[in-house]
């Protein structure tokens, strides 16, 4: 063979291999339809103590807010925020306070609040069937 065939044979040669070794793109098998996972951090106490968990769906958001009124309802001090900062009576300059007998009201109220950046607290009398619930900001 002349040098010049063995060259371009190896070139050839060199040119798979590097291409063969490239890694997969995937988002060309995919496509357009990418589902994006959005993890939602979130600080809440019971009685005093602090907790965080970190969420990573609506449905688990859910039956976070489920378990609050739960805990709430058996007479523990609840109060949740998103992130890592709950924020207190006591360095705050908003409050906004809902009452009602509705436990899916409340629940929509605390959740819109959370979402709106304000740390709630929910109390429960057991004589009434009242949901208390105070948003600070």
């Amino acid at each position: 063979m002349s040098k010049r065939t063995r060259t371009v044979a190896l070139f050839i040669v060199l040119s798979m291999t590097a291409i063969s070794c490239q890694k997969d793109n995937f988002n060309d098998v995919i496509g357009n339809q990418t589902e994006v996972t959005m993890s939602r951090s979130v600080s809440y106490m019971v009685d005093g103590t602090l907790y965080h968990a970190t969420l990573h769906s609506d449905a688990e958001w859910t039956v976070f807010l489920q378990r609050m009124f739960a805990i709430a309802r058996e007479g523990h001090s609840v109060v949740f925020a998103k992130g890592n900062t709950i924020t207190t009576m006591s360095n705050t300059k908003e409050v906004v306070t809902f009452t009602t007998t509705n436990e899916e009201e409340a629940n929509h109220w605390a959740e819109q609040m959370t979402e709106n950046g304000y740390s709630v607290t929910i109390s429960y009398d057991k004589k009434t069937g009242e949901y208390t619930c105070i948003a600070v900001k």
